[in-house]
């Protein structure tokens, strides 16, 4: 999920470091408001989910109206969002009993169904869901055509009348929106809410997002892809933890993906310009 909200950002030919910090510290919001504090649930849930929206709305409003690079931009707001996560958890981890106890509609993702058989989470058919609306948003709709113009050229696409600046705003705001409903997934996942969860999500979303095809130049690319990526990753990695190799060495032949995509990425912009 962290992956479709990094697409969104990577076909506007920017990067955002910080969709792992900001869905974790939107998990934060909700478990500790619904389990520590006693607001009720639902308020709870839709204030994790505003706090995501916010952090990606500050993201955008940045880099447009200071006009920085998004690598700067989301670097520095990686470490303030990480650094609000820890002083509003307290770096303390709410347990799975008592979020049981307290607000059980925070772990519904994880509860799991059988599919054919074969054990599904909730949380992967909400992504699935996901999937499917961003796809059409950015194939069916006229915001989507602007998402590709805006990453493809910005000169262009402002000689043609689209506004990239809102386009930029928008598209960021709603990639720390899903990263908070990624946040809802992770707690239901792990089951409890914690304050260093996710801590390689920034990565494995960009590694999701290269393998799967879509150009870190913007323009080109699609969820279809990343969700492909992604699992081309799990599925390697698993193969290579199967096979016993090191964690270490698993972790490098990831890194060699990345470069043969990126790679591959560069080698057809040249051949197609």
């Amino acid at each position: 999920m962290v992956g479709i909200a990094q697409t969104l950002i990577v076909l506007t030919a920017g990067i955002d470091l910080s969709v792992g910090a900001i869905m974790v510290l939107s998990s934060v919001v909700m478990g500790r408001l619904a389990v520590i504090a006693g607001v009720p649930v639902e308020i709870a849930f839709a204030l994790g989910l505003a706090t995501g929206a916010a952090c990606g709305f500050v993201n955008g409003t940045l880099i447009t109206s200071l006009r920085l690079p998004p690598f700067i931009v989301t670097l520095g707001t990686w470490s303030i969002f990480g650094a609000l996560n820890l002083l509003y958890s307290q770096s303390s981890t709410i347990r799975q009993q008592e979020i049981a106890d307290a607000a059980p509609f925070l772990q519904f993702l994880g509860t799991r169904v059988q599919v054919g058989g074969a054990p599904v989470t909730y949380g992967s058919i909400f992504m699935i869901l996901l999937s499917i609306l961003i796809w059409y948003i950015l194939n069916r709709t006229a915001f989507g055509r602007h998402i590709y113009a805006t990453g493809d050229d910005p000169d262009a696409a402002r000689l043609a009348g689209i506004n990239t600046r809102r386009t930029l705003v928008v598209v960021y705001t709603t990639a720390g929106l899903i990263c908070a409903f990624a946040g809802w997934t992770l707690i239901g996942r792990i089951g409890a809410v914690s304050p260093t969860a996710g801590g390689t999500s920034n990565l494995d979303s960009i590694t999701a997002v290269v393998i799967g095809g879509t150009s870190l130049f913007g323009g080109r690319g699609s969820i279809v892809g990343t969700l492909v990526g992604a699992l081309i990753v799990g599925v390697f990695r698993n193969g290579l933890a199967l096979a016993g190799l090191d964690v270490l060495w698993q972790e490098f032949t990831v890194g060699v993906l990345i470069i043969v995509a990126v790679t591959l990425d560069q080698w057809i912009r040249r051949v197609s310009s």
